[in-house]
């Protein structure tokens, strides 16, 4: 199938999506649904500790959605499937930096205080140690049982931010 055969195909399908039309994006969705979970999986190998698969084939649809509303119909040198690729693709890559950023940095403005008691002792020699191998083993339970995007949001909040602010930065 050439080029202008593969645009005649794709071209109504994306006219109906930008016009609102659901079946037309499961129909474009369901013809490239191979794609996408080519790219996830090469993502996904890549660091599985970072995402999920599921996080990273929500983020890829989202982004092949908006592949849709952007690619210029009117140009005939990149057929649709290779610009929707190369728009996943790269904000995949640039998810998978920002999860990269966001485990690397450490919480050094989140209160101790919201995780334990006030009436702590601080002059007795051992109790800040205490305290800190305490929030360590709390962290690491924390993390053990939220998912990558939930252990984003909540490093997000302990570190003071609002909700604004959260849903702005992912």
């Amino acid at each position: 199938m050439d080029f202008s055969q593969k645009q005649r195909e794709i071209r109504p399908l994306i006219e109906k999506v930008r016009a609102g039309d659901e079946e037309a994006f499961s129909s474009l969705l369901g013809k490239y649904t191979p794609l996408i979970e080519s790219l996830v999986s090469k993502f996904q190998n890549d660091d599985s500790a970072l995402l999920s698969r599921e996080d990273l084939s929500q983020e890829a649809t989202v982004v092949f959605y908006n592949s849709i509303l952007t690619y210029d119909l009117e140009q005939t040198d990149v057929e649709f499937g290779l610009y929707a690729k190369i728009c996943m693709s790269n904000a995949l890559v640039s998810k998978m930096r920002a999860m990269r950023r966001v485990t690397s940095e450490i919480l050094t403005d989140s209160p101790t205080e919201k995780f334990f008691a006030n009436d702590i002792d601080y002059e007795e020699p051992g109790a800040k140690i205490l305290e800190q191998e305490n929030l360590k083993a709390l962290y690491s339970v924390i993390r053990k049982n939220l998912s990558d995007l939930e252990y984003e949001v909540w490093q997000l909040y302990m570190s003071g931010r609002s909700s604004a602010e959260i849903a702005e930065r992912l």
